[in-house]
């Protein structure tokens, strides 16, 4: 007899069957949302656009509020290598592209990672992922392509292992292989997935384990919502931000610090943000792409 229990008595059908179907929880995925009134985002991110004369985006938005918070707050960017938190040296961001198949009535997944997302303003992400990611749609990202290929002739029944030994010769091999076509840390610090195109409103992802990324966040759709403004209900531009954490990486404080910090940067971009005219008398259209700023995975 145990010290301080004891055995449950009458248990249902179904009870019997779960203890039976699953083991104890091994999963250290924590999921949370905010509803975020995006009407000062909106017209903030339309006059960068107008100054600019570049179609600046709230995905660019959110890229560059979650790379601001880690920068400000640098214990954010680890990931787990041999059972260590280890520190990452640069803010690098994976945003995930969808490649509709009209044929097969499916989307494959690809994306672009970018490298010193915090060093980059919200016009240069947009700049970026906009052209990034029609390379890929357009199947004209050639190392994409050269991974798509490769992909496509691995059998199923070797996949996972090749996935587990090309993983480990990523992490866990201190030394460099790119010279070999494993690139290290190709995911970077964290992922952003918009679901705007889906008409998803709210939707959480899974943490991909070869990424050894400890946030995934998922932006939504723009729709009507009803806010609480100084008390009062009114119906506002709101966008809800499912976000996905490691708990091995991030506890509750670092958690909050996260949900506090993009909360204000994204809600009250006049505030933290350059003003829309600090663009104006940017030669954008001719200014080169950042040299090392954007690589495909």
């Amino acid at each position: 007899m145990a010290k301080f229990w004891k055995p449950l008595e009458n248990l249902s059908s179904w009870r019997k069957i779960s203890i039976g179907m699953w083991d104890a929880p091994r999963d250290p995925t924590i999921y949370g949302h905010e509803l975020l009134d995006v009407s000062e985002a909106q017209r903030y991110l339309a006059e960068v656009s107008e100054a600019s004369g570049v179609q600046t985006t709230l995905t660019a938005l959110v890229v560059k509020a979650f790379a601001k918070t880690y920068e400000n707050f640098p214990d954010l960017n680890v990931m787990v290598v041999n059972g260590r938190l280890q520190k990452r040296e640069s803010i690098d961001v994976f945003c995930q592209v969808a490649i509709p198949n009209d044929e097969t009535k499916q989307a494959d997944l690809s994306g672009v990672k970018i490298t010193g997302s915090n060093e980059l303003d919200i016009v240069q992400l947009s700049q970026i992922l906009r052209g990034r990611a029609q390379k890929v749609r357009n199947g004209e990202d050639l190392e994409m392509e050269e991974t798509k290929a490769m992909i496509d002739k691995v059998p199923p029944w070797l996949m996972g292992r090749m996935l587990r030994t090309v993983d480990f010769l990523t992490f866990n091999v201190s030394t460099k292989l790119d010279s070999i076509g494993v690139r290290s840390d190709p995911f970077g610090s964290f992922m952003v997935s918009s679901v705007a195109s889906f008409d998803i409103k709210l939707g959480y992802a899974p943490l991909v384990p070869a990424s050894r990324c400890p946030m995934v966040v998922l932006p939504g759709v723009v729709h009507d919502a009803v806010m609480a403004i100084d008390g009062k209900p009114e119906v506002r531009p709101a966008m809800y931000v499912g976000v996905t954490f490691d708990h091995r990486c991030f506890d509750g404080y670092q958690i909050g610090y996260v949900v506090r910090t993009t909360r204000a940067l994204i809600t009250q971009p006049y505030e933290h943000w350059p003003h829309p005219s600090y663009w104006a008398d940017r030669d954008l259209a001719s200014a080169p792409e950042p040299a090392a700023a954007a690589t495909a995975e």
